[in-house]
């Protein structure tokens, strides 16, 4: 397999708003594209160019096929990056759920974004004791479109769901950065006569279908975590074959081993 010489990356910076946790990395670690490692070039002080540390033959395609040369830049602020992709400054941005623009998403200079799936990361709803019934899946699938723009996976792609649809009242936990903002458009969304008690909570755990580490009684999961990857067409071959969620690792807190 041919790899390609340099990619340019966006990435949002560790100090980066979103709606769902707070990040808290303190620097960008030596990036990693699955089997691949990069150590940083001597030659840029600033940290944003790294090299491909060849140590064995890789046994993944996104190993195999990641840059020789990988640029990494971080941004304070999404529109930042975004202006940066237009400018033809990145050839990929990965964006937290929610953020990226209806411009950008619907800019026909621009390829449809990537939904790469997070190793960590869920949306689940708490209900009270003996409580036993479903989430309400039209006001989940209300609350992706609007608060997040869709970017959200349906756990109930990655297994099967609990039957019901009893309104509901909802509540936000306040530790989520966008617990007001979530709040306002369940309120919004919800049917009207509910009288069961919902909670929205953001688990810092792996995306694993069937995992029981972390459920508990009244615990449902409703999301998995994704992250727009945007992706300048001419680097689109190279970005399929390393694979979005490859590159989406390499934001702060969303790899497999951080937060």
């Amino acid at each position: 397999m041919t790899r390609v010489a340099t990619m340019r990356v966006g990435l949002p910076s560790a100090r980066r708003r979103n709606l769902l946790f707070t990040c808290d990395a303190q620097a960008l670690a030596p990036p990693r594209i699955g089997s691949a490692t990069y150590a940083p070039d001597s030659l840029d002080p600033a940290r944003h160019r790294w090299l491909r540390r060849d140590e064995g033959a890789p046994h993944d395609s996104a190993g195999a096929a990641a840059p020789d040369t990988l640029i990494v830049r971080a941004y304070e602020e999404s529109i930042d990056e975004e202006i940066a992709f237009e400018r033809d400054e990145l050839d990929a941005a990965v964006f937290w759920p929610g953020e990226l623009s209806a411009h950008m998403r619907t800019d026909a200079r621009f390829l449809s974004p990537r939904l790469a799936l997070a190793a960590r990361g869920i949306v689940a709803c708490v209900a009270a004791a003996g409580d036993s019934l479903g989430v309400p899946q039209a006001d989940m699938e209300a609350l992706n479109r609007e608060a997040f723009g869709g970017d959200l996976l349906s756990w109930s792609e990655l297994e099967p769901a609990a039957g019901g649809d009893a309104p509901a009242r909802y509540s936000v936990d306040e530790v989520l950065p966008g617990a007001r903002s979530i709040a306002r458009v369940l309120a919004r969304v919800a049917r009207p006569g509910g009288t069961r008690a919902l909670k929205l909570v953001y688990l810092d755990q792996p995306v694993v279908p069937g995992d029981a580490a972390w459920r508990s009684a009244g615990v449902t999961p409703v999301f998995a975590l994704r992250l727009p990857v945007l992706v300048r067409g001419p680097a689109a071959p190279d970005v399929d074959r390393i694979g979005a969620r490859a590159l989406a690792g390499l934001a702060p807190c969303a790899g497999e081993t951080s937060r």
